[in-house]
């Protein structure tokens, strides 16, 4: 009985339960959807990076999103985003286009406006130009930053995006040279 209970199964019934889970949950829940965009400064770290410090890449970030409020000082936020990362290594620079999926929890802090945003996020990446490092299809990281409201639709926001996955420059589990994703970027958003 166990065999058939595979990967895609464990996936089909972990993504059955976080949406049932959601809109059962937060029926009563105040739910608004919105865009987000920006830019951010994008490098590797791991061993070898770390004395390269003309390393960074600036990327393009952009997220549709819905804020599903819990409480008045507590929300959950999934996100669809696209995310354009990348490090630049002697004269090779290189960038990927990721599809990313964060779950995230916004805390406000006070009736200024400010709030904190934490959480985990699942990735996929369709693309790597050049393919010259050995990058796993599919990720995930760890998000955390802080936002402005500016009024009651728009904010600003400032992230720190980092990777679990580690490329390695060849299939050798064994090479030193491992490296993982992070950004630190700012984006523009608005709640319609």
């Amino acid at each position: 009985m166990i065999k058939y209970f595979t990967f895609p199964v464990i996936k089909f019934l972990f993504l059955a339960f976080f949406i049932g889970f959601t809109f059962s949950g937060f029926a009563q829940s105040s739910i608004r959807f919105g865009l987000r965009g920006g830019v951010h400064a994008g490098t590797q770290w791991g061993r070898a990076i770390i004395y390269n410090p003309n390393g960074t890449l600036v990327g393009f970030e952009g997220a549709l999103f819905a804020n599903i409020e819990l409480s008045e000082d507590i929300s959950i936020c999934p996100e669809l985003a696209f995310s354009q990362k990348g490090f630049k290594i002697d004269t090779a620079q290189i960038s990927s286009n990721y599809i990313e999926v964060p779950l995230l929890l916004k805390i406000n802090m006070g009736d200024e406006g400010l709030y904190t945003v934490i959480g985990p996020y699942a990735s996929y990446l369709p693309t790597v130009n050049p393919k010259t490092y050995n990058e796993a299809a599919l990720g995930w990281g760890g998000i955390f930053g802080f936002g402005v409201k500016l009024g009651s639709n728009a904010f600003i926001e400032g992230r720190y995006n980092f990777s679990a996955n580690i490329w390695r420059l060849n299939k050798d589990i064994t090479n030193p040279f491992g490296f993982r994703n992070t950004t630190i970027g700012l984006s523009l958003g608005y709640l319609f």
